[in-house]
């Protein structure tokens, strides 16, 4: 049998810091992507977790070397004052901890530097419409504003994120704490607010699930297989994170040949050394070609991963796992491709003045006149009230028990309008679904309709809403306007629709367009061609003057 060359090793490894293994403890942290695939019975592979990143490239390369990220919290108060009401002890060192950027490594001066924002965060408990249990589910409103800045090693700012002030309604299992929700609800935030800037500037997709095999022999094998030498050429798996991507190839290059050398080895003496090393073998050469971005040459190995792999109870997780990295390093060219067609520095939200007041999660408040659908009008301070947010739903599928479809049931059609007139004791009332139009003190006009999409099967979060809506461009046939209550979307309406209408931000994009714009064959060509994949006003804007000028009579 033919040693490796040690030379080779050798050359790779001066590449490499000393504390190379310092962080690969990915276990303890909190993934975006849950399940790394290990049953249960195999926790010594845990330890052998590699943070990698797959090998697709993004839209801007120039930060492609870099290794290190660096995060900064700055964190509302209302974080710790929502743990001392419930009388919970808090701590920010360990909201800190929570986040991570998967391939790169966490340091105090990293070449990344991230600030992430939570300016506003709100428990709700003291209003007379909140309530505790949704279906006998815990349920918590809970109002948050956010942003995510983050500069390269000079300090230039290249991506910046916002989520304006809003409020939700969280359902969670019985058994979720409270702190495991507020961690849901800030990493769910910082990772939406973060996923374009892995397109813009990283490789690509997150690798978080592969590992390294040591094999071992058991004290009364009769093997004479001597595992240290394999076990050495694994080794320039966990260094590849203080890598240049550059020199993977050449890395790997003595290594695979290795490897190849064992994909039918055979030890009469010992079946179980036998199959790991064949295992081992298969598995690293599928990996490395992976992450190589040599998908087809990958593929050659992953029935030999199939067919030595060690099973659970008959389930077996690697070769699943591989199967799926090679489908996602091919998605992840839709991710970057996406990232084309958005905005790396999107502009500061411009906010109605109640989402600037201490009352925005509650609710929104001015002097005005109402009009409801039966023709009443009721003249005085007008307030909205955030009673019926839009609801995220956390329970797992057995808690929900088929009673998801059920939730869009509940919504903004249902949000109280209260009409404070001068010299009456108590307010009129009504709400939203009655509302036909409001005018307020400044001049401004607020039309009352439906948008979003209601929850689903596997979705957890109810879009679906009616709000107030004020038009910044009309036309013959179509308008468009800016939502100011409960949310700050931008939204097309025919005359002929009554719903306002607005595309998901990315997957689906260009279909929802497609159908939206059918009547109109010349706009079609603009969509595919990706003239509308920016979610801002100004695109909002072109929809309407391109299909003004080529469908509107």
């Amino acid at each position: 049998m033919k040693k490796i060359t040690q030379l080779a090793l050798i050359g790779a490894f001066t590449i490499l810091s000393c504390n190379a293994y310092s962080q690969f403890s990915l276990g303890k942290m909190i993934s975006k992507v849950e399940g790394s695939g290990t049953p249960a019975g195999q926790d010594e592979e845990r330890k052998n977790t590699l943070n990698l990143r797959g090998p697709e490239a993004p839209v801007d390369k120039q930060y492609g070397n870099y290794k290190t990220y660096e995060i900064k919290l700055d964190l509302s108060t209302g974080i710790e004052d929502s743990f001392a009401f419930r009388k919970i002890p808090y701590s920010s060192e360990k909201i800190n901890n929570i986040f991570f950027i998967s391939g790169l490594k966490k340091t105090n001066d990293g070449e990344f530097k991230i600030k992430y924002t939570v300016s506003r965060f709100e428990s709700i408990n003291d209003e007379d419409y909140v309530q505790s249990y949704y279906q006998k589910s815990p349920a918590y409103y809970i109002g948050m504003e956010s942003n995510l800045e983050i500069m390269d090693k000079t300090g230039k700012v290249i991506y910046k994120r916002y989520t304006t002030p809003k409020v939700n309604m969280f359902v969670t299992d019985p058994t979720y704490s409270y702190e495991a929700l507020v961690t849901r609800i800030l990493t769910t935030n910082f990772y939406s607010m973060l996923q374009e800037f892995e397109g813009f500037y990283l490789y690509g997709p997150e690798v978080s699930g592969l590992r390294y095999f040591d094999i071992e022999k058991k004290k009364k094998s009769k093997s004479t297989f001597n595992p240290d030498e394999f076990n050495q050429s694994v080794q320039v798996l966990p260094t590849l994170v203080d890598v240049d991507r550059a020199d993977w190839p050449s890395l790997f290059g003595e290594a695979q040949k290795y490897w190849k050398e064992f994909l039918a080895f055979e030890d009469k003496n010992d079946e179980d050394i036998q199959k790991k090393v064949r295992f081992s073998a298969h598995y690293n050469l599928a990996t490395t070609y992976l992450l190589l971005g040599q998908v087809e040459e990958a593929t050659k190995y992953l029935d030999g991963v199939k067919e030595n792999e060690k099973s659970f109870l008959g389930i077996r997780t690697h070769h699943p796992f591989l199967t799926r990295l090679a489908a996602n390093i091919d998605e992840y060219k839709k991710t970057t491709e996406k990232a084309t067609t958005l905005e790396a520095m999107q502009a500061e939200p411009i906010l109605a003045s109640y989402k600037k007041a201490a009352t925005a999660f509650r609710y929104a408040e001015f002097d005005g006149e109402v009009l409801d659908v039966d023709g009443k009008v009721f003249k005085g301070k007008v307030r909205i009230v955030s009673d019926y947010p839009e609801l995220v739903d956390f329970r797992t599928e057995s808690q929900v028990s088929g009673l998801r479809s059920l939730v869009d049931g509940i919504g903004s059609d249902k949000s109280t309008v209260r009409i404070y007139i001068e010299g009456q004791k108590k307010p009129e009332r009504t709400n939203l679904k009655k509302v036909a139009n409001i005018k307020d003190n400044e001049g401004h006009f607020y039309i009352g309709g439906q948008t979003g999409k209601g929850v689903g099967l596997t979705s957890d979060v109810n879009t679906k809403r009616y709000s107030l809506f004020e038009e910044i461009k009309k036309g013959e046939k179509i308008s468009v306007f800016h939502e100011f209550f409960p949310q700050d979307a931008y939204v097309l309406k025919k005359r002929i629709q009554d719903d306002f209408f607005s595309p998901s931000v990315l997957i689906g994009r260009k279909k929802e367009l497609r159908e939206y714009f059918s009547d109109c064959p010349k706009m079609i060509e603009n969509i595919n061609n990706g003239l509308y994949n920016f979610e801002n006003k100004e695109t909002y804007i072109k929809m309407f003057e391109d299909y003004t000028a080529l469908c509107g009579n």
